[in-house]
């Protein structure tokens, strides 16, 4: 018999990737790669940490506005270096 329980967790792993991905999209060209994927892991961890499901929001709702909540942050931050 086949596990879906693969397929799930790589669709789950995809979907988390593309609501990332489009959050930070509008950053391009404020913030480097490597800037912007670090927003994204701060984003992702902050939500797993903070998300409470007893509050009537998806979990994608709330990691989406983390995402680019981290994003304005460090733009904000690279636009005090110089």
């Amino acid at each position: 018999m086949f596990d879906f329980t693969d397929v799930r967790t790589n669709i789950e792993e995809k979907l988390l990737e593309g609501i990332m991905n489009k959050a930070a999209s509008s950053f391009n060209k404020q913030l480097s790669e490597d800037e912007l994927y670090t927003c994204k892991l701060n984003a992702l961890w902050k939500s797993l940490k903070n998300w409470d499901e007893d509050k009537n929001s998806k979990f994608t709702t709330y990691l989406y506005n983390g995402v680019r909540f981290e994003c304005i942050r460090e733009a904000k931050f690279k636009k005090k270096d110089y």
